[in-house]
C-alpha cells in the first residue's frame, strides 16, 4: 500500500510539472492558428477571386474585407470610401456601418488613369481622380500657398497612383474647397440637385468646409485608409496578396504608365 501511494505521488508530481508546458504549447498552437485564419477564411478567398466573376460591387468587397480585418484583430479604424460615379464620400466603421456620407467634387476628367493634384504651368497634368486603395500619409501642408487656400486641413494620400508628369509630380489629397474665387464657384456645384457638374478639380477630392470638418472628426487622420472606386466601364478593384503577406486593392485597368497612353 505504501509503495502504491509512493507511485501515485510521483505520477502526480510528474503531471504537475508537465501541465504548464502543455498549456503553453496549447496557447502557442492557438496563436499560430489565429494568425493563419485570415488567409484561410472562405470570405477572403471569395473576395480575392471576385475580380473574374464580379458578383460583388467594389464597395461591398471593401466593406467585407474590412470586416475580416476586424474579425482577426488586424484593424480597428474607420475608413473612407469615395464613389466617383455618385460623387460621394462615406465614412465607414470597421464593421461596415455608415457614420457619415456627403457630396464631393472630383477631378474634371472622367476616367481612372493615374494623375491629379495641382496644376503646373510647365506641365499639362491630367485631372483624373485615381481609383485604388490609399492611406493618409500626411495631415496638413508645409506649402504657404496651400495653407492660405486650405489651412492645415489637407489630407495627403499615398498609394499606387503617383507618376512623373514630365518634371512635375502628381498629388492626390482630400481637402475643403479652396478659399479663392474659383473655390467659391466650386461651392456652387454642391447641393443643387445634380452631380453632373461636380467634376471641377485637378484630381483632388473637394469638400464643403462643414462636410470636411465632420468627415475629419470621424477618422484618426494619418494612417487612415481611403478607397476610391473606379468609374470606367469594365474597371474594378482587385484585392491582391502582397509580398509581406498583407492584402491591398488595386484597379484592374491601369497598372502601368504604358496602359495610360
Amino acid at each position: 500500500m505504501k509503495q502504491l501511494n509512493r507511485i501515485l505521488s510521483i505520477s502526480l508530481l510528474a503531471l504537475a510539472s508537465l501541465t504548464p508546458s502543455t498549456a503553453s504549447q496549447k496557447v502557442t498552437t492557438t496563436a499560430v492558428k489565429h494568425v493563419q485564419t485570415l488567409a484561410q477564411d472562405p470570405k477572403l478567398k471569395m473576395i480575392l477571386t471576385d475580380t473574374f466573376s464580379r458578383q460583388m460591387s467594389d464597395e461591398s468587397k471593401i466593406i467585407e474585407y474590412n470586416k475580416l480585418l476586424l474579425k482577426y484583430k488586424k484593424s480597428v479604424s474607420n475608413y473612407v470610401v469615395i464613389d466617383k460615379k455618385k460623387c460621394t464620400s462615406t465614412v465607414y466603421t470597421p464593421d461596415g456601418k455608415i457614420l457619415y456620407r456627403n457630396e464631393v467634387a472630383l477631378g474634371r476628367h472622367i476616367g481612372d488613369k493615374r494623375s491629379g493634384g495641382y496644376k503646373d504651368k510647365k506641365v499639362k497634368l491630367r485631372a483624373y481622380t485615381t481609383p485604388g486603395e490609399f492611406v493618409i500619409s500626411r495631415v496638413g501642408t508645409n506649402n504657404k500657398s496651400d495653407q492660405r487656400l486650405y489651412g492645415k486641413r489637407v489630407l495627403i494620400l499615398s498609394g499606387d497612383f503617383i507618376i512623373q508628369a514630365s518634371k512635375g509630380k502628381s498629388t492626390l489629397a482630400l481637402h475643403r474647397v479652396p478659399a479663392t474665387p474659383q473655390g467659391k464657384l466650386r461651392e456652387d456645384v454642391f447641393n443643387n440637385g445634380t452631380t453632373k457638374d461636380n467634376r471641377v478639380s485637378f484630381g483632388c477630392v473637394n469638400y464643403l468646409v462643414k462636410a470636411y470638418d465632420k468627415m475629419r472628426s470621424l477618422i484618426k487622420g494619418k494612417g487612415t485608409k481611403v478607397y476610391i472606386l473606379p468609374e470606367e466601364k469594365g474597371n474594378s478593384l482587385h484585392l491582391e496578396k502582397q509580398k509581406d503577406g498583407t492584402y491591398k486593392f488595386f484597379q484592374t485597368k491601369y497598372r502601368t504608365e504604358a496602359q495610360e497612353k
